[in-house]
């Protein structure tokens, strides 16, 4: 994470900018480009419509809306992979290497001030194991707010809320893939009868088409699930490592 020098330059940290501001942008960019073709940029008022959009607050609103969207979808997702990452990671039957797992509770018991549940414990109560370990990961998502010190911890939490994020507009980026196709291809239509360039139309089109299969096709549970465990072992591992010294800063 890059110092920002005044506050005022910009109204979004890294992480709201990448995780939050650019999933709502991807859903709604084929209706920009529904429109560009029809404008094909002729329409200076439209630029000024999108500057006043911003400087009222619209795309603040955008990167809120797409995280409150995420963090419905997210206890879903979590079920339907049978917990959340960091849960499963640590539990004694789930997919992680043993020996790292052995760590992971070693350094965990030592930052919360309690073991976590043995292997028979967890057998004997697993919704009381289960609790053990989200107040492990809590306490060790506490500790590793420190995005310098921590930089590739919050790389792999940025990517996983971006996929989150963008997966639970997953309905309105279809829609709005839909009728950017509509709106490009009637277009094209309207070029055809009045004589008009037609290549443009045709590009948008394309363009839309493209970016509705990737919602179909690539935009999917599996997507989140990938930087959701990668991000569950940065975050154990961060914990397990003792964190790099830090460099005093210089003063200007």
């Amino acid at each position: 994470m890059t110092d920002i020098p005044t506050r005022s330059l910009t109204l979004f940290d890294p992480y709201s900018f990448r995780a939050r501001l650019q999933p709502a942008l991807i859903a709604l960019f084929p209706l920009a480009v529904g429109m560009f073709a029809w404008t094909a940029g002729q329409w200076p008022w439209a630029s000024a419509l999108w500057g006043l959009f911003g400087t009222a607050g619209g795309t603040y609103l955008l990167a809120i809306l797409a995280r409150r969207s995420g963090r419905v979808i997210e206890p879903r997702l979590w079920e339907s992979w049978g917990g959340a990452p960091t849960t499963q990671l640590l539990r004694h039957r789930g997919r992680a290497n043993p020996f790292m797992r052995a760590r992971w509770h070693k350094a965990l018991g030592k930052l919360r001030g309690a073991t976590l549940p043995t292997a028979e414990e967890e057998n004997a109560d697993p919704k009381a194991a289960d609790l053990a370990y989200e107040d492990a990961t809590k306490v060790a998502i506490g500790r590793t707010r420190d995005v310098r010190t921590y930089a590739l911890l919050f790389k792999e939490n940025t990517s996983y809320g971006f996929c989150r994020n963008l997966y639970a507009l997953r309905r309105l980026g279809v829609f709005a893939a839909l009728l950017g196709l509509a709106l490009a291809a009637i277009a094209a239509w309207h070029a055809s009868r009045t004589g008009a360039a037609q290549l443009i139309p045709w590009i948008c089109f394309a363009l839309n088409l493209g970016t509705l299969l990737v919602w179909l096709l690539r935009v999917d549970a599996d997507s989140v699930r990938i930087p959701a465990f990668a991000y569950a072992e940065r975050l154990f591992e961060a914990i397990d490592t003792p964190a790099p010294a830090r460099a005093p800063r210089k003063k200007s």
